[in-house]
């Protein structure tokens, strides 16, 4: 007589294996997959005595769209930045003169409005970060490099400003967070950088090219920066 019920076990034994695999397969994938988020907007509107000229603003294309995206420890990053340092540098360069007129192009302020002294353009140029398993901190941390080009109304560069801003937010114990982490930390990095545009920017270089000459191209800059 044949031992069924043997039988039996070892194939129960071998369909829960077979049912085991597609899951099996779905923790690797998870385990190798794609840390994707794209920035929250972090730049409140400046309460600030405006610099007294008009400015163009050219928004390239590319700086609208910026992803950065990195591959670390088998683990993939994707983490659109553009939608949000777009929108926040229209609105602080808006606070920040008399008027800030967008443009199409760098060369096209004289063009576009025959008030305009100068055109900004904001390029980010570096964009890096550190999680805990990269610095053995409990922090995640991010740095934004920015640059500043000031053209003449014609499209001429004449000066450029670069500067960082940096976040940091800790690491949380529970288990699936790194993401909102990552994400605070460049919602603040974002913020930092705003803050040192509004409060750094007549000083540079590259504001004499662009303020008017006499009494009031000395008034003092009166920053609040809201919570």
């Amino acid at each position: 007589m044949k031992h069924l019920p043997f039988r039996g076990r070892s194939t129960a034994r071998c369909v829960a294996a077979r049912g085991l695999l597609p899951l099996l397969g779905l923790v690797l994938l998870a385990g190798c997959g794609t840390t994707k988020f794209e920035a929250q907007p972090s730049f409140p509107a400046p309460l600030i005595t405006p610099i007294p000229v008009v400015v163009g603003v050219y928004i390239p294309a590319e700086f609208g769209a910026s992803v950065h995206e990195e591959k670390r420890d088998g683990v993939g990053y994707s983490i659109a930045v553009g939608k949000a340092q777009a929108a926040g540098f229209q609105r602080l360069l808006t606070a920040m003169f008399t008027r800030a007129v967008p443009v199409h192009a760098a060369d096209a302020g004289a063009a576009t409005d025959p008030e305009i002294r100068g055109v900004l353009e904001p390029v980010l140029e570096e964009f890096s970060f550190i999680t805990p398993r990269d610095a053995g901190t409990s922090l995640y941390a991010v740095s934004l490099k920015y640059r500043v080009n000031a053209y003449t109304p014609t499209g001429e560069l004449f000066e450029s400003w670069t500067f960082t801003g940096y976040g940091a937010q800790p690491a949380s114990s529970m288990p699936g967070q790194g993401m909102a982490a990552l994400q605070r930390a460049t919602t603040l990095a974002m913020r930092d950088a705003g803050a040192k545009l509004v409060t750094e920017f007549r000083e540079q270089a590259i504001v004499r090219g662009l303020l008017p000459a006499g009494p009031e191209a000395e008034a003092p800059l009166e920053v609040q920066l809201p919570p």
